[in-house]
């Protein structure tokens, strides 16, 4: 068995993170035939053997000494005393300065029914390989504290198949029992207690041995991976047999009293999270300011500006409300600045050409590139036509184009395009908090919104537009959203799982706490900007702030100018709800600079300089809400032409892609439709359209047109819809769709469709 081989690069955020892991065997009398009672392999550690600061700068230092145990008349581990050394410069954990190996007792690697048990001081995520047994991806056994504060135990056979109970109990230094045992049908569950709390995963037909030739404690090191643990252990005991539940309880007493623990639930304060809106106090005195309009857009990412934009144009009054400083939303904000191939409309278009004009844009396609990972390379040519970037599904020769722009020029051209109107007065650096409904609740009667100074602002208007993104106006009012997957039984979609494993009703989150995850969305991202410079200040990453990252990227932008830089997957997108937006973004930060540090050792990048990292969090998924129709996988799947609907109001053609575990990317056919009735919230106010990626969509759906330019086509018709229900005071979905899809004219977006 190899134990402490390495602390290895992590993922692991934040303070240094200490383990300690102790076993008391004990004899249980009234234990059950099948019950853990033999114990294989005990490590021990010398009391107060732990040393080293808070920051990791010292080494930790711990005594082992590794006590022999009789099983079956031989001996299966062999005494030693010897000191594991933690050193930060180097990220790894020594025994007796050399690798400390131990075989696997045969009998634990043979069974089916084995219990783990430790005891562990947690200060931070992520912990990865607190102990675990794997090779490669498969098998694998993993006790472990992920990235979002969640003591997870996971067992996974050779052909995939996977059990897991996770525990989101807020213990500072619980007592740790896991196990894994046979039901009568023959299957497996793996049961997991931390402190007092006890959850147990499903049932699934596990192929044995899961056990490999080594087993990791302290670090987990593997071909095409790297995770993260940091700390210092005491003990680690494996047994025979699964514990039954009575023994679990004598045994997690018997630790707490000898080591003085209190399971004692400690969470502490929470923070308070900048993101979270709706948490904020309820205001009931006088606004500093008020404001009456025909439309009041929320938000003014891609939509809420299409939306802004085609509301003045069509006649519209419009107050557009936006929390950040530039216009743009995650294209601008979060440094997503590159619309993927695939169609768009009339005000893309414009867009485009505005910020082309400026240097602030153009068609990108892949260029050759000598970076040692998957990348890709999407660098503007200016030969390169607009018309080749509409077309995803079935791209042009050399692969499909997109666009890469600028932020500022982004924003610079939006903004140009809403003063053109004379209708428009932009309230940025303005956040919205509140809503107040009517007293028959049939109708959203104003908004409240506080400035960067600290005035509030109230806003009146005819029609309301929710494109916050995360549907914030949507919720406030009380319309029903979902969160996370969805289950077959609620749309029928072939993708989707038999059970939800969390969903919201009435914007309030209920769900499932017992299995692996208990809310799965698509991964955030972390992007950045970097130019070129003659003297480029490097990157360099402090021991104590080294961290893992996904050793790929997206790049977007010009050979020899600004690019952005995308990693794709920087944190879970559960991290948004479990930590708060504030904590995923101060932990997303430290990993970007990791990033950055490798990237810029690499070809191409060695004359390149970080210059800004995105101010928000580039967030692909979260609330959405439950309108008059809901796209799903079928949509998809049918393509335009065999879609039922007579509302089309946009047009898309991107794959289905979910970032993260989890994840598919499968393609479709051609292009597919949204239809009008996917921005109406059902129930919800008479004067209310959705217009962004938290839209009547699936899961699945959502992770294929919650593109940019879809978005502004989103936002366009919701734009125009309700410019038209202001002007002849009418509810949002009594406009006259025909005329509205005759004008939007979607069939000319995209070739063949009828």
């Amino acid at each position: 068995m190899r134990c402490l081989r390495g602390v290895l690069r992590g993922v692991a955020f934040g303070v240094w993170g200490v383990f300690v892991f102790l076993f008391a065997a004990t004899t249980f009398a009234d234990a059950p035939r099948d019950a853990a009672s033999d114990v294989v392999l005990k490590l021990v550690a010398e009391p107060s053997a732990f040393v080293g600061d808070a920051n990791g700068s010292a080494s930790a230092v711990v005594g082992w000494r590794c006590d022999e145990v009789e099983q079956s008349g031989r001996n299966v581990a062999t005494s030693v005393r010897g000191s594991a050394v933690y050193s930060p410069e180097n990220r790894a954990v020594e025994l007796n300065d050399a690798r400390f190996e131990l075989p696997t007792p045969q009998e634990v690697k043979s069974a089916n029914a084995w219990t783990l048990v430790a005891v562990a001081e947690v200060r931070e995520p992520l912990s990865i390989g607190v102990l675990a047994s794997r090779d490669a991806a498969v098998p694998l056994v993993q006790l472990d504290v992920d990235e979002n504060d969640r003591f997870r135990f996971i067992v996974r056979d050779v052909k995939g198949a996977t059990v897991a109970a996770c525990v989101p109990a807020p213990y500072r230094k619980p007592v740790f029992v896991a196990a894994v045992f046979e039901t009568l049908d023959g299957k497996s569950r793996v049961r997991l207690t931390v402190g007092k709390e006890t959850v147990e995963s499903d049932a699934k037909p596990l192929t044995f041995p899961v056990w490999s030739e080594k087993i990791q404690i302290g670090g987990l090191d593997f071909p095409g991976a790297s995770f993260s643990w940091r700390g210092a252990i005491s003990e680690v005991a494996l047994l025979n047999g699964a514990a039954s539940q009575a023994e679990v309880e004598r045994l997690r007493d018997a630790l707490t009293q000898k080591y003085a623990l209190d399971l004692s639930p400690t969470p502490g304060p929470k923070a308070p999270d900048s993101w979270d809106v709706l948490a904020t106090p309820r205001f009931d005195g006088t606004p500093d300011r008020e404001v009456a309009t025909d439309v009041c857009v929320v938000g003014a990412g891609s939509a809420g500006c299409a939306a802004a934009i085609s509301a003045a144009r069509a006649g519209a009054n419009v107050v557009l409300i936006e929390r950040q400083k530039r216009l743009g939303g995650t294209g601008t904000n979060a440094f997503v600045s590159n619309w993927e191939g695939g169609p768009g409309d009339e005000i893309a278009r414009e867009l485009f050409d505005r910020m082309k004009a400026d240097g602030g844009a153009g068609v990108a396609k892949e260029f050759p590139h000598q970076i040692q990972a998957p990348t890709g390379f999407k660098m503007v040519d200016d030969a390169e036509p607009y018309e080749n970037s509409l077309v995803r599904a079935n791209p042009p020769e050399g692969g499909y184009r997109s666009v890469a722009f600028l932020p500022s020029a982004f924003d610079k051209a939006v903004r140009e395009m809403l003063a053109e109107t004379g209708r428009v007065e932009i309230l940025d650096e303005t956040t919205f908090f509140q809503a107040e409904k009517s007293a028959d609740g049939t109708r959203v009667e104003s908004v409240l919104a506080r400035t960067l100074n600290g005035s509030v602002v109230r806003v009146k208007a005819d029609v309301f537009i929710d494109s916050t993104g995360d549907v914030f106006l949507c919720r406030a009012v009380g319309c029903e959203t979902f969160l996370g997957v969805d289950p077959k039984s609620r749309f029928g979609e072939i993708g989707a799982p038999d059970d939800a494993t969390f969903e919201t009703t009435n914007g309030s989150p209920s769900g499932t706490t017992g299995g692996a995850e208990t809310l799965r969305l698509n991964a955030i991202a972390r992007c950045y900007l970097v130019e070129p410079r003659d003297k480029p200040k490097r990157e360099i990453v402090a021991p104590s702030d080294r961290t893992s990252f996904p050793q790929c990227a997206y790049v977007s932008g010009w050979l020899d100018g600004p690019r952005t830089v995308n990693m794709l997957t920087t944190l879970p997108g559960a991290a948004l709800i479990e930590l708060g937006y504030d904590e995923a973004s101060r932990r997303s930060e430290r990993i970007v600079r990791n990033h950055w540090s490798w990237l810029q050792s690499q070809p191409g990048f060695e004359n390149y300089e970080l210059v800004e990292i995105a101010p928000m969090l580039g967030i692909r998924e979260s609330y959405r809400v439950k309108t008059r129709y809901v796209l799903v996988e079928a949509d998809l799947a049918a393509g335009w032409n065999a879609q039922q609907h007579d509302d089309m109001i946009a047009v898309a053609d991107h794959p289905c892609d979910i970032h993260g575990e989890g994840g598919t990317l499968s393609s479709v056919k051609t292009a597919y439709g949204v239809p009008f009735r996917c921005l109406v919230p059902e129930p919800g106010p008479q004067n209310l359209l959705v217009a962004c990626r938290g839209a009547g969509f699936s899961k699945i759906a959502a992770s294929s047109c919650r593109l940019q330019r879809t978005m502004i086509q989103l936002g366009n018709a919701a734009g125009l819809a309700a410019a038209w229900a202001a002007r002849d005071g009418v509810p949002v979905d009594a406009v006259d769709v025909g005329a509205l899809t005759e004008k939007l004219d979607v069939r000319s977006r995209y070739p063949g469709l009828r």
